[in-house]
């Protein structure tokens, strides 16, 4: 997957607040969902979501890359 699809997939997970809801809008399967996910956070070194029991919301430095990345997508 490359970068702008990982990068779409965030904004997904984010929109939808589940990997697996991401998947079913992106028709990409789970894992890979998952795996965009981990991939975008690596070099930025920080977490982009928490895990708790009320699902995936995004950390502070997640919900400012949301932020960029929605603005970014939206000019293509």
């Amino acid at each position: 997957m490359d970068r702008l699809q990982a990068m779409t997939a965030f904004v997904r997970v984010v929109e939808s607040g589940s990997f697996s809801a991401a998947a079913r809008l992106t028709h990409l399967p789970q894992p890979a969902i998952s795996y965009a996910f981990t991939q975008l956070q690596r070099p930025l070194r920080v977490y982009l979501r928490l895990r708790s029991a009320l699902g995936l919301p995004p950390t502070a430095a997640g919900t400012r890359y949301f932020q960029r990345v929605a603005r970014l997508l939206l000019h293509q």
